[in-house]
């Protein structure tokens, strides 16, 4: 009886939580500048890649101030570079497609800039697991290209670490939303070699 009690009890706390929490959905579309360095680098001497995200955001508003979000994301990274081997010039274009989900905690601070109801400041952090989807080199030389698939070599799993910041413009049926992160890879993107994935990415999105 005992039991039956707590549990009731449990779900009633459950419900009321809920109740006074907000999620928010949303999608989101977005600009990479990727590149691939060892860690504790920033950045190597390499040309960044131009790649995008598409996704769905959950925004879990728990708190006034504090929210979980996740996300599911396709995302494209890689990098790109010029190699001149005995005067011949190579442009090698590294391209690694993943789906990508981050799990991050979110602060907002509209109070403490003296912002109006209508916009709203959060900067978030957290983990990023991302599968790898699709892994391809392609090489041009001479008006020629050549494309070679690069999936075997690389390691299908990807994560680490996104910083970023975020502000929206709330609307009476929702939020558009604009973000900058950064997100710092911590495990090797290809086999038996020490680089990993580094983003800038810059998002727009709506929230309903």
């Amino acid at each position: 009886m005992r039991t039956r009690k707590h549990i009731l009890i449990g779900l009633l706390i459950l419900l009321t939580f809920t109740a006074k929490s907000q999620i928010k959905f949303g999608i989101k579309e977005g600009l990479n500048l990727s590149t691939q360095s060892e860690l504790g680098m920033l950045w190597d001497n390499n040309d960044m890649k131009t790649g995008f995200t598409l996704g769905a955001t959950l925004d879990y508003r728990f708190h006034k101030t504090i929210s979980l979000q996740t996300e599911l994301n396709y995302k494209r990274k890689g990098l790109a570079y010029e190699r001149n081997e005995s005067g011949r010039k190579k442009d090698i274009n590294n391209s690694y497609d993943y789906y990508n989900i981050p799990l991050l905690l979110k602060g907002r601070f509209n109070e403490e800039l003296g912002l109006t109801e209508k916009w709203m400041v959060s900067f978030y952090g957290g983990p990023y697991y991302s599968y790898l989807r699709k892994a391809e080199s392609e090489v041009k030389e001479s008006g020629q290209t050549i494309v070679t698939n690069y999936e075997e070599e690389s390691n299908h799993s990807d994560w680490g670490m996104v910083f970023g910041g975020e502000v929206a413009r709330i609307f009476a049926k929702g939020e558009l939303f604009f973000d900058i992160r950064y997100e710092m890879g911590l495990n090797d993107v290809v086999k038996d070699d020490d680089i990993k994935n580094k983003v800038i990415g810059l998002g727009i999105g709506y929230r309903f």
